[in-house]
């Protein structure tokens, strides 16, 4: 179920485990078709094939390029990639919905107009989604414009306090998503720490106030990354980075925090960089009776083949 404001909206069944984890494919920055988003896809499918999937989240950045073109790749990109996967789909807004290409104002038009299409949920900026289980919700989505985070300005429509708010009130177990992590070793980091620790003050005060938050899933940097809760900031949930699915891997950003102790605390991460034109998959499983949470990262190599990058639970 799904909703902007106000009620909440069926959006169709799930067939959930009677027993295990939710598994979730987390991908970002997933807008330029080609051969490694193609091969991310198929890495996804094999993945799911192996041990059953159901759900995806897509972490913005859905479409590079002008505007103009937006109907075209958005029909490359969902309809003829990721929509073969047959998931039903969370998305949000990334900052190439907003600028850095001309006419961005039509590439939101696009994204907006298929919400519903092939499994694809995208009705807002920003909207609260639950699983739910008879009438008991088993997993609760905050969908948030980190953009508005970013690039602020009257025009943005703002993070999307009230969808997490609505989020939070249900008592379950509950995912952030949005574009921009609340922590990161990539590129972006040296430019953009301000904006990981505006969202990270955001997600501490939901938890500070009760919210059940397990997890933050992002792309943005285009690496693989996971890190426990408390890993940079104390009362953080845990982070998702997973932006390597059309673009490939950048090379590593500033190493603020030490690869596999999180600066010096005995919580854990892993940090996946490049460069190299390889797709990721991040496979997030979630136990709705425990709010526990294992993430496994995984490099495409083609032909439906993935490698294990590394795994992390909390």
């Amino acid at each position: 179920e799904v909703s902007t404001g106000g009620s909440w909206e069926s959006r169709g069944e799930i067939a959930c485990p009677s027993a295990g984890p939710l598994r979730i494919v987390a991908l970002g920055d997933v807008g330029r078709p080609g051969r490694i988003l193609d091969d991310t896809v198929a890495s996804a499918a094999a993945l799911c094939a192996a041990e059953p999937c159901h759900l995806m989240t897509l972490a913005g950045d859905l479409l590079y390029g002008p505007g103009d073109e937006a109907a075209e790749n958005w029909q490359q990109v969902w309809d003829r990639s990721l929509a073969t996967l047959e998931l039903p789909t969370l998305a949000v807004l990334g900052n190439h919905e907003y600028r850095h290409e001309p006419g961005p104002e039509k590439k939101r038009e696009v994204l907006f107009a298929a919400d519903g299409r092939r499994g694809l949920v995208l009705p807002a900026a920003s909207y609260a989604a639950r699983l739910r289980r008879g009438t008991t919700t088993v997993l609760a989505i905050a969908a948030l414009d980190t953009d508005s985070v970013a690039n602020p300005g009257p025009e943005m429509p703002g993070l999307g306090m009230d969808a997490l708010a609505m989020a939070c009130a249900e008592g379950a177990p509950t995912l952030a998503v949005g574009h921009h992590p609340a922590s990161s070793q990539g590129r972006h980091h040296t430019h953009e720490a301000h904006v990981e620790k505006a969202i990270q003050r955001v997600l501490v005060d939901a938890r500070t106030s009760g919210c059940k938050l397990v997890a933050s899933l992002a792309g943005h940097d285009h690496d693989m990354q996971a890190y426990e809760p408390g890993c940079e900031t104390e009362g953080l949930p845990g982070v998702i980075v997973s932006g390597a699915a059309a673009k490939g891997y950048r090379a590593p950003g500033p190493q603020h925090l030490v690869a596999s102790s999180c600066g010096g605390t005995n919580r854990q991460s892993r940090y996946h960089a490049g460069p190299r034109d390889t797709g990721g998959v991040a496979i997030v499983n979630v136990i709705p009776e425990t709010g526990s949470v294992e993430v496994v990262l995984h490099d495409a190599r083609g032909a439906g083949s993935s490698v294990e990058l590394s795994r992390l639970s909390w």
